[in-house]
């Protein structure tokens, strides 16, 4: 299995009630369906004790022949078993309802932070471990806030109608049932706080667990042809024995504790029977009455099972709550300042007489572009640039070449801001890009990676990605225009052939054809293409080739090439070491002066001549 590292959240402490509350402003919108479910909560418990007391009356009316009370009593029961019907009907509907809705604001939260989190982000944690949370701790903390809340609800008025009842009916007695609560309450301290710890370290083997199996799926193929499959089973197993003793561990924990509570709540029941057995006629009391306070001091702990039932939820998934709700805390390192969100909300009210301007009333085109003494680390004490600088005028293309790890990838990273310089300014048109908006910047880029990601659908689909109001004969014409409509149209349904998850029903160099054409689409100002041609055949670098001159027409563009000899007519060639500028200028001028870049196409030229001797 393929290693997964990362650092896991750790949480430590009793029951947080602090973050329940902030997690209960999920139910909040949905006030008038929380009223109803309170209402019927409310009449199951006080029906539930009615039906204690008419038991009791038709008990003592039965003794004392009185067939006016048995009968009377015998037509409320009907009565009150329709109310409990219609009670458990507006019961069920309202906390489903509740539940569904919790769940779908709370994944749709998840799922609007994880788009807004930087790149960097994603860089520290696997993408199974972001699903555990949207997923398996997303739907414990929905059920809890509609079935455990009001069940808990329930128990609650339940218990203290029922004590009301017992002790009306003989306060004595009522005492001597109580006497087991200390002892309850310490064993509820006990247990509750072990099964906090085993929960949390359930929910964290868990994650750990889903992000390996999304790891070693996106790995199959490599695996397979490593060979790996027994030594990856031998290290997944190690995750899951972890899985199976944490999980034995608060099995056994809640096996104990319910029976725990079971146990004194029948003690207090038989002591309820005891003493009132022994001094009925001292207590004055009927065989109605016996009975009735019998049944409450039984049912009094029905409702506390109940309640340490959902008390043993809430623990177990605390867990959940406090991984999903740090995770909706996370504030994007990458996002619009205060001054930013102020002039886009002015741009907004000026309206129509704005609109030549960006969306945060700064100038719509880009003009230039200048990195000014910028320097960048991934991690603290490892800088990967180091005071570099350049000045880009619209309309002109920057090829990047140098070895790997020279910091080519991490410019146009750092230009797109996907990162942002940890030293340094880089300025759109004269103004620092942070203090302009992050979404305008970001629609104005077009990119091409090496390894171009289709989504599931169709090849129109995929195009149109690039703009969603494009009409079919637009992305026509961007395939045409990158030359990818010849293969298009040899696929089975043409635009409409499905793609399969991820392309994988394409080849690599159709797949970034496709991508190629969904940046056309999108009409950026700024283009960046990294590495876009190095895993394709000659045949659809060609076509790349040729498609890639029309899409870098009047656009400033950013190449990072592998193959040299598709940057020639670049404007400026930078040879990228160290995170600094080693060489710069066009390609005739480099290879006149016989530098790095000299070195570096020579060397190149030499082996793919070699490689077609060879093929000969």
């Amino acid at each position: 299995m393929a290693r997964v590292g990362f650092q896991e959240d750790e949480f430590s402490g009793d029951l947080n009630l602090r973050q329940w509350g902030k997690a209960l402003r999920y139910v909040k919108p949905y006030r008038r369906a929380l009223i109803w479910l309170g209402v019927a909560t409310a009449g199951l418990a006080i029906l539930d004790v009615i039906s204690i007391r008419l038991l009791g009356w038709l008990i003592d009316g039965a003794n004392e022949g009185r067939r006016d009370v048995v009968l009377g009593c015998g037509i409320a029961m009907t009565v009150l078993v329709c109310l409990l019907a219609v009670c458990l009907w507006a019961y069920i509907r309202h906390a489903g309802t509740i539940s569904n809705s919790v769940a779908h604001d709370i994944r749709r939260d998840l799922f609007t932070r994880l788009q807004e989190l930087e790149f960097a982000y994603y860089d520290r944690r696997p993408v199974g471990w972001l699903i555990a949370r949207a997923t398996g701790d997303c739907g414990r903390i929905s059920q809890l806030l509609s079935w455990g809340l009001m069940d808990f609800g329930w128990g609650v008025v339940l218990m203290l109608v029922l004590a009301g009842m017992m002790f009306a009916i003989q306060w004595q007695m009522a005492l001597v049932v109580f006497t087991v609560m200390p002892p309850l309450a310490v064993a509820c301290v006990i247990i509750q706080r072990l099964l906090l710890h085993s929960s949390r370290a359930i929910r964290k083997t868990n994650s750990q667990i889903t992000a390996s199996y999304n790891e070693g799926l996106q790995a199959v193929r490599t695996t397979k042809t490593l060979a790996r499959e027994a030594e990856n089973l031998g290290e997944f197993e190690g995750q899951t024995d972890e899985m199976y003793r944490q999980s034995m561990r608060n099995a056994l924990q809640s096996a104990v504790y319910m029976p725990i509570v079971t146990a004194l709540g029948a003690t207090g029941g038989g002591l309820a029977l005891w003493y009132g057995g022994l001094r009925t006629m001292d207590l004055g009391l009927t065989i109605g009455e016996l009975v009735l306070f019998i049944n409450c001091a039984g049912q009094f702990f029905g409702p506390v099972s109940e309640m340490a039932r959902v008390l043993t939820e809430v623990y177990a998934s605390q867990a959940s709550v406090e991984r999903v709700l740090t995770l909706l805390a996370t504030e994007p390192a990458i996002r619009d300042s205060d001054e930013v969100v102020a002039a886009m909300a002015a741009h907004r009210d000026a309206g129509a007489s704005a609109r030549a301007t960006a969306i945060d009333g700064g100038d719509d085109r880009i003009k230039t572009l200048e990195f000014r003494d910028v320097s960048f680390a991934y991690k603290e004490g490892q800088p990967v640039l180091k005071n570099f600088s350049l000045t880009v005028h619209a309309g002109q293309t920057i090829a990047l070449v140098g070895h790997t790890g020279g910091g080519k990838s991490t410019i146009v990273s750092l230009l797109c801001r996907f990162y942002e310089p940890t030293g340094g300014e880089i300025l759109i048109n004269g103004v620092e890009y942070r203090r302009r908006s992050l979404l305008w910047l970001q629609s104005r880029l077009g990119i091409v990676l090496q390894t171009p990601h289709l989504f599931g659908g169709s090849v129109r689909d995929n195009i149109r990605y690039g703009r969603l109001t494009a009409t079919d004969d637009e992305v026509a014409d961007a395939a045409r225009l990158v030359n990818a409509e010849e293969f298009i149209l040899r696929l089975e349904n043409g635009y409409d052939t499905e793609v399969g998850q991820g392309g994988n029903r394409l080849s690599t160099g159709q797949k970034q054809l496709i991508s190629f054409a969904r940046a056309v689409l999108a009409d950026p100002q700024i283009f960046v293409m990294d590495e876009a041609t190095s895993s394709v055949d000659t045949h659809t670098e060609r076509l790349i080739q040729r498609g890639v001159e029309h899409l870098l027409k009047g656009r400033t563009s950013f190449v990072i090439a592998h193959r040299l000899s598709t940057i020639r007519n670049a404007d400026r060639i930078l040879v990228i070491e160290h995170g600094r500028i080693a060489e710069q200028g066009t390609h005739h001028d480099l290879i006149r002066e016989r530098g790095r870049y000299y070195e570096l196409y020579t060397h190149q030229f030499l082996e793919e001549k070699g490689q077609q001797l060879l093929r000969v």
